[in-house]
């Protein structure tokens, strides 16, 4: 699936919910959610814990400037969930520590964002240590023909769900 929305639309709501459902229902579903920066990573972890909370499914958060012994430790407990930077994933993957073969879902969030930042030859090598056999969501606020041709080599025949944002009329009265 491609997903196409601004920041702040739900995306991230709208692909930890059905994957958490798809983990209980399916106690050995793993997934990777790969993300440009430390700090986006980091929200998506503190979602997921929150959607997570009680359900005996836990994450982990692979980032840099953060300890790698430590994240090494977390990975050694059989997580189900992995959250992180195309640096950090490459690097766990390199080290042995990470082993993509058993993750069928995957969650590329701000693909367009991560070209821009140079990432495409990590992107492509994460996606090549995965099964060919895959969920795979794809979401960016825009899709270029970068975009395009990445989802191209790793998606077929995807679905592509456009959310459009626009401003609310001004003569619509709103309260929170």
């Amino acid at each position: 699936m491609i997903g196409i929305a601004n920041t702040g639309e739900g995306k991230t709501a709208a692909f930890l919910i059905p994957l958490i459902n798809k983990m209980i229902l399916h106690p050995n579903e793993k997934v990777l959610v790969v993300i440009p920066t430390r700090e986006l990573a980091l929200q998506i972890d503190e979602e997921f814990m929150g959607f997570a909370r009680g359900l005996g499914i836990y994450s982990v958060l692979l980032v840099g400037g953060a300890s790698i012994n430590m994240q090494i430790e977390r990975l050694r407990r059989k997580v189900r969930m992995v959250i992180g930077t195309p640096g950090r994933i490459k690097d766990l993957i390199e080290r042995g520590e990470l082993d993509l073969s058993g993750f069928k879902n995957l969650v590329l969030d701000e693909a367009d964002r991560m070209l821009d930042m140079g990432f495409v030859g990590d992107m492509r090598e994460i996606l090549g240590a995965m099964p060919v056999e895959k969920q795979a969501l794809f979401f960016s606020a825009t899709l270029s023909a970068e975009v395009r041709r990445l989802c191209g080599d790793f998606l077929r025949d995807p679905v592509s769900v456009t959310v459009k944002s626009r401003d609310t009329s001004g003569s619509v009265e709103q309260s929170v």
